[in-house]
Parts: structure tokens; C-alpha cells; sequence
């Protein structure tokens, strides 16, 4: 039928609502079968920046969240070696007070317990996650404690119950005779050296050292101070460089036998075994701020444990497995301060990390609610257009059938 003047308004009317019906119709059906409103940003256009927004929001606070979980398991990597190092020290004081004891001394070798208790805390200060040694502050990619260097320097001291000083002349302590000391120092790598010092009855402490340390082809280290760097004065020859030493006398002199010189294990009051920087790590965990965290292995609890076991297994002098046991008595009082510094830290990371995962469970629900569409909703609402679209085109088709020959029949 042609389109009349007096049918024209009409006809342009129900086609156009025909036609919107019909796009409506599409636009349901695609948000049915995608459960999305629109494949691109034009069709949320009110919505799109703040869906950005959210976007960006949620990307950063995922990124957060990946690096609160890398920390917090780096954390509690930490947190169980030093429980691990805790146990070991109290196991170590146990067997040591039992050796004390002459029914049970026999039973108990303390320097092998001792020594492999040293081992097992060196392997505890390299912990390794992901390719990371926690314990070396920056210098991460390498292990933080050298295995070799752990151990007491082989020494040689003398009286332990003997006080000695810088200014006591030999003669006062004893020597009868001039004399020489003859000293093989052998690096940990077997290079060796030897030196010749030579000492009268009237040289003094002071003497002695002097002339062991400005020799200077030689490996060996001459000092004053107590056992572990503790208590009573003692003279101490040592290696330099975690290597052995080995002290004879020639000719008729008195002079290691009057001091009582002894090798023994005697750890030097600082942390040459560690291999690390003094950087502490830092841990992004909000947009301003970072949370810093970590020990390191030259922590002053590690290195009262590491002195104590070096000294027991070096030796089995009683004075001295005294003052080891002080070592390994302070590390046990102080190790719980390095848990519970670890912990703060955990607990700091916990915190952010719940902000960040509430923060984005908020925001992945407001991205959908801008983003999809209620599927069951929509097929009810997809029904009513359709509906709507099919009284749309019977409308068309009998206003077409229109015609004064029909209105007169």
C-alpha cells in the first residue's frame, strides 16, 4: 500500500517506534548472551571515567597485594629459621650443663654437637627464597654468611685464670729463658706462611705483639682480650682469615708453656662471617608508604650464639664451655626480641594487606556493577521489548490494510 498524506503520521510513527523496539531488542539480546552492557566505552559513556578510575585502582592495589604476599612470606621464611636457631640453642644448653655434670660428661661430645649445631645455623643465616638470602640485607643474591669463616679462628691463648696485661714483662709471668716462637698460619684456601719472632725475659707483652704483628709476610694476629672478647685480659695469637696455626718454640725458652698458651677456638667479638650489606630492605605496600623490614645475620643475637658454639667446639676446657654457655644463654634471652621484631613486621604487612584485599573485593563490585548487566533482568525485560516489537509490526500491517472499501464493508 503507498503511504497517503492523511496515514503518513501514523505510519512514520509505529515504523519509528518499530524501529527503536527493534535496536532495544538487539541491544538485550547481545547483553544476554555477553552479561556485558556494552562492548565498548560508548555505550557506558556516563560511566567510563569512573569505571577507569576503578580500573586503575584495582591494577595498583593487585600490584600492592602481590608485594605484601612476596614480603609476608619472605617474613615468615625469617620467622622460622630464627625459631629453628632458638631451638638449637636451647638444645646446645642442655647438652652443655649435662657435660658439666661428671656422671654424664662421657656421654655428651660437645664439640661435635657443637659443631654441627654451627653449620645447621649457618645454613638457617643463608635462607634462601626465590633466589633471595634473606638474611644479607641488600646484597641479596649472594649468601649472607661465608661457612667457612663461621667457626672460632684457631687461636692460641693463654691462662684462662691468668689476667694478663700489655705492660707485664715476661719474667713476670713466669719465662726463664730467651727464646724463639716459630708460627705456620695456613689460609682457608692452603696458602701458608712462617714466621720467626724472637723474645728476651725482659720484653714485654706489648714486645711480643708488636713484633708478631709487624711481621708482615705472615698470617697471624697477636691481642689482648677475653674469651669471645669478654672478661678476663688474655694474650691471643691467632689466624688471620678463618685459616689453622700452628705455634712451636725452639731453642731453651719457656715462654708458650709459662703463659699456658693453648689453642682454642676464640671467635672475635664481631661478625666476620657475615658477607651482606647494613641495608634494610623496604617494602612498598600503599601508594606513600613503605614498611621496612628484615634482619640481618650480623644481628647481635646471631653472634652471641655463633661465639658460644664456636668456643665449644673448639675446646674442652671447662672455664671456657662457662663462658660459652654465657654466649649461648645471652642469644636465648635475645632471640625472642628478633621473633618479635619479625612479627611487628608481619603484623604491619597484614594490616595493609587487608585494607588492599577489602578495597578490592569493593572495587571489583563496583567495575561489575558498571560493566554487566543482571542476565535473568534482562531476559525478562528482552521478553517485554519483544512483545512490544511484535504489537509494533501487527500495528503497521493493519494500519496498511486501511482503505475506505474496507471501512465500508
Amino acid at each position: 500500500m503507498v503511504t497517503r498524506v492523511a496515514t503518513y503520521t501514523n505510519h512514520t510513527l509505529l515504523s519509528d517506534l518499530a524501529l527503536r523496539n527493534a535496536a532495544r531488542v538487539t541491544d538485550l539480546q547481545n547483553q544476554a548472551s555477553s552479561g556485558y552492557k556494552s562492548r565498548n566505552y560508548a555505550g557506558i559513556a556516563d560511566s567510563t571515567q569512573r569505571l577507569l578510575n576503578l580500573e586503575g585502582e584495582y591494577t595498583r592495589t593487585e600490584q600492592y597485594l602481590r608485594n605484601t604476599t612476596q614480603g609476608k612470606l619472605r617474613l615468615q621464611s625469617m620467622e622460622t629459621a630464627v625459631d629453628s636457631m632458638l631451638t638449637i640453642a636451647t638444645q646446645m644448653k642442655t647438652l652443655m650443663i649435662q657435660a658439666s655434670s661428671a656422671q654424664q660428661a662421657d656421654d655428651v661430645n660437645i664439640r661435635e654437637e657443637a659443631n654441627q649445631a654451627l653449620q645447621q645455623i649457618a645454613n638457617l643465616l643463608n635462607t634462601n627464597l626465590d633466589g633471595r638470602y634473606l638474611f644479607a640485607g641488600g646484597r641479596s643474591e649472594e649468601p649472607a654468611v661465608d661457612i667457612e669463616k663461621i667457626g672460632a679462628p684457631d687461636n692460641y691463648m693463654s691462662k684462662l685464670d691468668t689476667s694478663v696485661t700489655a705492660a707485664a714483662t715476661l719474667a713476670s709471668l713466669g719465662v726463664t729463658a730467651n727464646g724463639t716462637i716459630q708460627i705456620v698460619s695456613t689460609d682457608i684456601d692452603g696458602n701458608s706462611s712462617t714466621s720467626t719472632v724472637s723474645y728476651t725475659t725482659g720484653d714485654t707483652i706489648n714486645d711480643v705483639m708488636d713484633s708478631i704483628n709487624n711481621v708482615t709476610t705472615n698470617r697471624a694476629m697477636a691481642s689482648l682480650r677475653g674469651l669471645g672478647g669478654e672478661g678476663t685480659p688474655l694474650l691471643n695469637i691467632e689466624n688471620v682469615g678463618n685459616g689453622s696455626i700452628t705455634i712451636t718454640e725452639t731453642g731453651t725458652g719457656d715462654f708458650l708453656s709459662k703463659l699456658g698458651m693453648e689453642k682454642i677456638g676464640n671467635p672475635r667479638p664481631d661478625a666476620d662471617y657475615y658477607l651482606g650489606d647494613h641495608q634494610i630492605m623496604e617494602l612498598r605496600v600503599d601508594e606513600q608508604y613503605d614498611v621496612s623490614y628484615g634482619i640481618l645475620a650480623e644481628n647481635p643475637a646471631f653472634q652471641q650464639l655463633i661465639q658460644g658454639l664456636g668456643i665449644a667446639a673448639s675446646t674442652e676446657n671447662q672455664d671456657a664451655l662457662s663462658t660459652a654457655l654465657g654466649f649461648i644463654n645471652d642469644a636465648i634471652n635475645d632471640l625472642p626480641n628478633v621473633q618479635g621484631q619479625i612479627g611487628l613486621d608481619i603484623a604491619n604487612v597484614e594490616r595493609f594487606e587487608e585494607r588492599h584485599q577489602d578495597f578490592k573485593v569493593f572495587a571489583a563490585q563496583a567495575i561489575s556493577d558498571i560493566e554487566t548487566v543482571d542476565v535473568p533482568l534482562t531476559l525478562a525485560e528482552l521478553t517485554q521489548y519483544e512483545t512490544a516489537l511484535q504489537a509494533s509490526f501487527i500495528s503497521i500491517s493493519r494500519a496498511a490494510d486501511l482503505s475506505l472499501a474496507n471501512y465500508l464493508r
